[in-house]
């Protein structure tokens, strides 16, 4: 997933509220920042990334933009809670009579 930030909108230092791992924000962002192109190099047709010299945007660049644009598109909310296990009504009897036996024990 693509982040919402470019070169001229680089993500913030600090993270926004919506982020659930603010630490893990600011080394995503920290190294979002050094895989960019140094400032000569922006208006280049083919600009290297500053940090590792490859082609931009380099292999480590989108990794970062991805996380961040998975961190910002996370909430709280979407995390769903884990599923109890249940008995259908098409259980064999013996199942049911090990787990009512199971769960009469102390």
């Amino acid at each position: 997933m693509r982040s919402p930030y470019t070169l001229d909108n680089p993500p913030p230092d600090e993270p926004p509220s919506e982020v659930l791992v603010p630490s893990l924000w600011r080394v995503q962002a920290r190294w979002w920042k050094r895989h960019t192109p140094v400032l000569e190099q922006r208006g280049a047709k083919h600009p290297l990334c500053g940090h590792c010299r490859q082609s931009w945007p380099c292999h480590s660049w989108a990794c970062w933009d991805g996380q961040l644009g998975q961190a910002v598109g996370q909430s709280a909310a979407a995390v769903p809670a884990p599923a109890l296990p249940t008995v259908s009504a098409k259980a064999p009897a013996h199942a049911l009579g090990v787990l009512a036996a199971n769960a009469a024990k102390p």
